[in-house]
């Protein structure tokens, strides 16, 4: 089984607890105090949504990639053609290593060599390696770039709505990502919470939790009653009392309960 990254104060996955992410926001949480509140993401001048402009790197043939397999399952593989098709456009015949071909577009293969930092920004669309030798590879949107506040991590969102703190070695650009990068992901309620989270970036707003604080999460379509176990820059740990189900959540996520009530009222407003 193949797991998930979890949030971590390493650069690199270590653990395989599934979670729910984003941007850090610069508010200390209070372990005494029983409160909730909201605070906006501050500014951060190192981060950006604006693709820097760098040259596009070439697509050759015999060069290894990462090419998607299924939605949630990119796999390593190399380039064995170029097909140009009748509209101009260009599809990539994969081999996969694990056996297996597949004929794909330019936005579903992802460079094998490691991103250079200022080939990276908010909004990016890139690839995760998990854990494990034969694990996949996840599709994702980098939410968050390195800074002291996430301790020197970058947070993805992957397309499940997963979040994870990864290092460098574990990102790779997507290579010919579409227009809309949004547009790639499948499911239409995380592809909304992400086009809000990038309109809304970086002026994020963020519940604050205390570690023990019963709250409430969506579940399976259902608020369910949680405790908070610990929280980690933008993410916060909870266990779903009824089913002792772990999992960690972006701070700002729509499964919150008091996330839906502020978004409620501020539509109101």
């Amino acid at each position: 089984m193949t797991s998930l990254p979890q949030a971590s104060t390493n650069t690199d996955w270590e653990s395989n607890t599934r979670g729910t992410s984003t941007p850090q926001s610069n508010s200390n949480i209070n372990a005494k105090s029983n409160t909730t509140k909201t605070s906006p993401m501050p500014a951060n001048n190192n981060a950006t949504k604006v693709p820097p402009s760098v040259l596009q790197e070439k697509v050759t043939v015999g060069m290894t990639v990462l090419a998607r397999r299924r939605a949630m399952n990119w796999q390593r593989g190399k380039i064995v053609e170029i097909v140009k098709r009748e509209n101009g456009g260009l599809k990539y015949k994969i081999y996969f290593d694990q056996k297996g071909k597949s004929l794909v577009s330019g936005h579903h293969i992802a460079f094998h060599s490691m991103p250079k930092v200022d080939q990276l920004f908010v909004g990016a669309r890139v690839v995760v390696k998990c854990q494990g030798d034969q694990a996949p590879f996840f599709p994702g949107v980098l939410a968050e770039l390195p800074t002291r506040k996430n301790r020197m991590r970058f947070l993805v969102f992957l397309d499940n709505h997963t979040p994870a703190y990864v290092g460098l070695p574990l990102l790779h650009l997507v290579c010919r990502p579409l227009t809309d990068p949004l547009d790639d992901i499948p499911d239409v309620i995380h592809k909304k919470f992400m086009k809000g989270y990038l309109k809304d970036w970086p002026n994020l707003p963020q519940t604050q939790y205390s570690v023990g604080r019963i709250i409430h999460v969506e579940l399976n379509g259902i608020q369910k009653k949680c405790e908070v176990l610990q929280v980690d820059c933008s993410l916060v740990q909870v266990v779903f009392q009824e089913a002792q189900h772990r999992e960690w959540l972006y701070r700002g996520s729509i499964r919150l309960e008091h996330m839906l009530k502020m978004r409620a009222q501020l539509k109101k407003d």
